[in-house]
């Protein structure tokens, strides 16, 4: 091998030795003796000359050239009288040049007569002559080689070159050169300007002369483009000529005095290349920072901000996209600017919007909180709840940015700060009630990158947070805390996952079983978010990776006993794997780690926020005390979501617990309680704990009893080690006793995490607190005799009946898996519940007893029957009747016992903490007379279904509630045959058919009503099942009339479906079914009622079914003075069904009940009446 390649070696060196370097071989001399060579054979010899030397490179044996060299400058060739000669020789030289480079053959002066010849030859350009070839070689080699920086070593080289540019300038502006010679052209000017430095005053002025030509050139191509067939190729003339002016304007802006005007009549044309190329060349003029041309063409700038309403949304968008430059560079135009922007909010067209959202961030009005405009970032705000999520997305991104820049300044107190800035995370947050998942991924995004930001100083984190929470309303607060909950579950849920990526690694121990299930869970998960499909498919990616590394990276983000600092790292280590292996799923990851990830509350801030929450605890309300209160609230809500976090921490709480310091012993008592709740029977105390919580249970107020009640029900081997105590503390039971709230409020914490202790004292709290407790008449109210007051505000006695009656709740739900629950305590305890529904307010004022303590035990009893009936062990207590029942809670009397009741319901419906039954009991708000309530159910209602996965052919449960509330208005007791009490109940169906039926349900909906009619009730009597079949045919009745308006189809539901068995049951086939079902229930008289009133309205309809042509103008008498124009209104109607019309130009139009037309300008104003 060795000794091949060593002869391979030498024969290669071989053949380099033998090989010859490239030579001239010319031997005949260009020069003749003593009289020149003639003509034709001297063109012939520099002709072949030409030819050896344009194929040479620059590899040849120099010593070939020397001859030709020299005689190519000898004056026979260079000034001989024959112009093609003169053309072939300087080919030549300038090939002799370029094979010599870099360095050159000829001395200075020679040179200098050199660039005179080229300079002559190259003034041909744009006459006839045969010699364009020749002439183009050379312009061609002198721009490729660079022949011109030579220049530098003669003197006064703008004498030579002078001539040639006047010459360049003068042929284009002449004839039609083509396009290589006015480049190669163009790049010689670059070459003399910018590499050689000729750039003296002649030249300056030679140059700027031609500009005084491009208005000239400039309107000449836009009269081609109106004379062209193919506009597309002229647009890229104008697009050249538009980048032209813009680097005119650069340099001398006075030069395009005459060109302004055309650009002002371009934004003016209907074509909208033209119209966006004008647009964007004055943008850009505009925001050149050293500009005045704003300033110095009034009218144009006034054309060029109309254009923010083109009828073009892409020019409307990239309008405001150029604004942006001119924000940055020209300060004094951002007052009107911002009030144009201000417009496009409201812009028909989201892109336009989500823009206008856009530049906003992108302009830093936040950098002087003087001059920013409050109302702007409002009206950006407010797109943060636009229909359209991009515009969502653009709006939530540029307030957060605006917050994060202000935040020192509000950190800082700076009040004007505050005021334009210090809103902005309430109204993020805000956007949490839209009840839009897209929404609320935008909000976890927004939180996290711009309003509580990545930041690895935990005490700068936690003031962060302080700030933030401070400056929420009492609503977002809630908001906060709901989303910090979602996202404790969602966390949650997420360690399942992973722990399910853990398993699916060995394939050994995953089953058919374990995957079908782990699939059923991801998709659970995914529809966490708007874009279910994606999230499943992302997840199912990063499972099916396999990837140990990454999973270990996901379990360590959201590790709840990790820092900031560990968790951020995890997660941007995981989103680089993934952007690395997978980038498809990267964005919908960071959506699930911004939710799972434990960063707006982590452990690593608790001992900052102790230590704010102990400072400044004077009574005057200092932004110090204020902060205080605030961190406080935070651990406290922080220890109800996640207690776990507090471990590190205990030690620390229970010294503050056991300090002489009443204020901060009060606030441990309460951290100690909320993280014993997640820890029940695991709790450890130390003897002294245990006294002192004790006291304060025996001793303590209220709040302080309730806690350490709390916490001690939580201790390891409760049951026994407070079996005396309990047995003490159960003899203050008794009316008088100045105790007994406090009592009652421990023992009710008793009862739900050690019920054990309460078992053998049941039997005498119930008899205590039915007997004694709530017979007890509470004289004390106010004056009024409200029915309701807030829980803060009743009187001791009405807090102790309302605390005994939870008393008995809590021990059910701790109990109901208990074997020592006894049944005589199930029938009391419920017994207790459904007497207290019926206590009114009248019988309250009608004894002269508090009736605000009615109002509080008929909710309490309300949603305590709903949560126990939850337990499978007390299901048997809520038959049909008692169910029924429970819907009188919803048209209380007061106002706060439906709403309270209402929104328990829905937040439980939500939750899944609620059986779907109870859809059935929201429709009955159909009457509710407060219409904010009344809207929050039907929005609730909606916003459920559009969430509800229903597969094809198959209903959703709140579909199904229709018959439930059939059956419910069946046995209501105000219910007759009346026609006034039918047009009542039809108010339900009208209720429940606006907030659910839809042209895919509403053939479902008829079919399960129609099945009541062939039904039997297995609840009542004869006259309540007279009762389903008026209230099923009213339903059908009215969904027939819906379908008729809507123009839906109502066709044969093609299904089966099976009433429940508790409410009907089917009557036997044949003759019975078919006379029920052929039978009208309801009275005559409501048909013929019904029917007239049903066509008085389509008679309204119709009455505006008609077509006019009215001409308005200003002068003549049916014409409004506030009209400022002609406004011409042609309308049409345009469907019977909705009796809308059709209106063209500026305006709107009004039909009168009595046939007349309104017409109405942009604003509303009336501008007009027909006679």
């Amino acid at each position: 091998m060795d000794t091949d390649d060593t002869q391979s070696s030498s024969l290669i060196d071989s053949q380099m030795e033998t090989e010859e370097t490239p030579r001239l071989y010319f031997s005949k001399s260009l020069i003749g003796s003593p009289k020149p060579v003639k003509v034709g054979e001297l063109q012939t010899l520099l002709k072949s000359l030409h030819e050896q030397l344009k194929d040479l490179d620059q590899n040849i044996d120099q010593s070939s050239l020397a001859t030709v060299t020299k005689e190519l400058v000898h004056k026979q060739i260079i000034k001989h009288p024959n112009k093609t000669a003169r053309a072939l020789a300087a080919c030549c030289i300038a090939d002799i040049i370029r094979l010599h480079a870099p360095t050159c053959p000829y001395s200075a002066s020679e040179l200098k007569t050199v660039f005179k010849l080229f300079v002559d030859q190259l003034g041909f350009f744009g006459k006839e002559t045969s010699d364009f070839p020749y002439h183009f070689y050379l312009l061609e080699n002198l721009q490729s080689v660079k022949t011109f920086l030579l220049l530098g070593e003669i003197e006064g080289p703008e004498d030579i070159v002078f001539p040639m540019v006047a010459e360049f300038f003068e042929v284009t502006a002449k004839a039609s050169l083509p396009r290589n010679v006015e480049l190669c052209m163009t790049d010689v000017l670059i070459q003399l300007i910018e590499d050689v430095g000729i750039l003296g005053q002649e030249m300056t002025e030679l140059i700027l002369e031609q500009f005084e030509r491009f208005d000239k050139y400039f309107s000449d191509i836009l009269l081609s483009m109106s004379n062209s067939t193919d506009q597309n190729e002229d647009l890229e003339e104008i697009r050249k000529a538009h980048q032209l002016m813009r680097k005119v304007n650069s340099i001398n802006p006075d030069l395009l005095l005459n060109a302004m005007p055309l650009l002002q009549e371009e934004m003016k044309v209907d074509h909208l290349g033209i119209r966006q190329l004008a647009t964007e060349t004055l943008g850009e003029m505009f925001a050149e920072e050293s500009s005045n041309v704003a300033e110095k063409y009034p009218i144009i700038w006034k054309t060029w901000l109309g254009r923010r309403n083109d009828k073009s949304q892409s020019l409307r968008a990239k309008w405001l996209d150029l604004c942006v430059d001119i924000c940055k560079n020209h300060p004094e135009s951002v007052p009107e600017l911002i009030e144009c922007f201000k417009e496009k909010f409201t812009d028909p067209d989201d892109k336009v919007r989500a823009t206008a959202c856009r530049i906003v961030g992108e302009i830093g009005i936040e950098h002087d909180c003087k001059t920013m405009d409050k109302n702007l970032v409002e009206l950006v705000g407010a797109r943060a709840k636009d229909k359209k999520n991009p515009v969502r997305v653009e709006a939530m991104a540029t307030i957060g940015t605006i917050y994060n820049n202000c935040y020192q300044r509000i950190q800082a107190n700076d009040k004007l700060a505050i005021d334009k800035a210090g809103w902005i995370p309430d109204l993020v947050l805000s956007c949490l009630y839209l009840g839009d998942l897209t929404v609320q991924a935008n909000i976890e995004s927004i939180l996290q990158t711009f309003i509580i930001p990545e930041d690895d100083n935990d005490a700068d984190r936690a003031e962060r947070l302080v700030t933030v929470v401070h400056s929420l309303k009492d609503k977002q607060k809630v908001a906060l805390l709901a989303l910090l909950q979602k996202q404790k579950l969602f966390n949650e849920n997420m360690l399942t996952f992973v722990e399910m990526c853990e398993k699916n690694i060995d394939h050994s121990e995953t089953s058919e079983h374990d995957a079908i299930k782990a699939d059923e869970f991801m998709k659970y998960l995914a529809a966490r978010f708007s874009d279910k499909a994606r999230t499943l498919n992302a997840l199912r990616s990063f499972r099916h990776r396999e990837n140990q590394a990454d999973i270990k990276l996901l379990r360590n983000a959201i590790d709840l006993n990790r820092t900031c600092k560990q968790v951020n790292t995890a997660k941007t280590k995981l989103l680089a794997n993934l952007t690395d292996d997978q980038s498809a799923i990267v964005d919908i990851f960071q959506s699930i780690l911004n939710r799972a990830c434990p960063l707006i509350l982590n452990k690593s801030i608790i001992a900052h926020l102790l230590k704010m929450a102990k400072l400044n605890k004077s009574r005057r309300a200092t932004p110090a005390t204020q902060r205080s209160l605030v961190a406080q609230k935070i651990l406290s809500d922080m220890s109800t979501v996640y207690p776990s976090m507090y471990t590190n921490n205990l030690k620390d709480i229970i010294n503050d617990i056991m300090s002489d310091n009443d204020s901060t012993a009060d606030e441990g008592l309460q951290l100690l309680s909320e993280i014993s709740k997640a820890s029940v029977g695991e709790m450890k105390f130390k003897d002294e704990m245990v006294e002192r919580l004790t006291a304060y249970v025996s001793e303590g107020s209220v709040e302080q009893a309730k806690h350490a009640a709390t916490a001690l029900a939580a201790m390891k081997n409760a049951d026994l080690a407070l079996v005396d105590p309990v047995a003490e503390w159960s003899d203050d039971f008794y009316i008088n006793s100045r105790a007994l709230l406090s009592r009652l409020t421990s023992f009710a914490q008793f009862a739900l995490y050690a019920p054990g202790l309460i078992d053998p004292h049941i039997g005498s709290l119930i008899r205590f607190v039915e007997g004694n407790l709530l017979t007890t008449k509470t004289k004390e109210f106010n004056k009024k005799n409200d029915e309701w007051e807030p829980y803060d505000d009743l009187p001791e006695l009405s807090k102790q009946k309302l605390t005994g009656v939870r008393l008995l709740v809590n021990y059910l739900i701790a109990s109901k898996d208990s074997s020592e629950l006894e049944n005589f305590a199930i029938n009391k305890i419920f017994t207790i519940l459904w007497d207290l529904m019926d206590v009114t307010c009248e019988s309250a004022l009608a004894d002269e007893t508090n009736a605000a303590e009615t109002s509080h035990l008929r909710l309490g009893a309300s949603q305590s029957i709903v949560k126990l009936t939850q337990f499978h062990r007390y299901l048997s207590e809520l038959t049909v009747p008692k169910f029924e029942k429970l819907s009188i809670a919803l048209q209380d009397a007061c106002y706060y016992v439906r709403q309270e009741f209402a929104e328990s319901l829905m937040k439980g419906l939500q939750s899944g903490q609620v059986h779907s039954r109870y859809y059935t009991l929201l429709f009955i708000c159909a009457h509710e007379p407060e219409i904010a309530l009344l809207k929050q159910v039907k929005s609730f209602i909606q916003k459920r279904l559009s969430v509800m996965e229903v597969k094809q052919g198959e209903s959703s449960v709140v579909d199904s509630s229709l018959v439930r509330l059939i059956h419910l208005l069946a046995h209501h007791p105000d219910f007759t045959e009346a026609v006034e009490d039918l047009n009542d109940f039809s108010q339900y169906f009208k209720f429940f058919i606006s907030c659910v039926a839809t042209p895919d349900n509403v053939s479902f909906l008829y079919h399960i009503v129609q099945q009541i009619k062939i039904s039997k009730d297995m609840v009542a009597e004869e006259l309540s099942k007279q009762n389903s079949y008026i209230l099923s045919d009213l339903a059908c009745l009215l969904i027939k009339t819906k379908c008729k308006d809507a123009s839906w189809p109502l066709n044969a539901f093609g299904g089966r479906v099976s009433l429940q068995s508790r409410l009907y049951r089917a009557l036997p086939a044949g003759a019975v079914q078919a006379e029920t079902i052929k039978k009208s229930y309801l009275p005559k008289e409501f048909l013929t009622k019904f029917e007239d009133e049903h066509k008085h309205k389509s008679g309204e309809k119709n009455l505006h079914f008609l077509s006019f042509h009215v001409t308005i103008a200003p002068g003549q008498s049916t014409c409004d003075d506030k009209a400022d124009k002609t406004a011409k209104l042609f309308v049409e109607t345009v469907g019977k069904s909705n009796g809308h019309y059709a209106v063209e130009s500026n305006g709107s139009l009004r039909v009168s009940n009595d046939g007349k037309v309104n017409g109405f300008d942009e604003s509303g104003t009336e501008i007009g009446r027909t006679p």
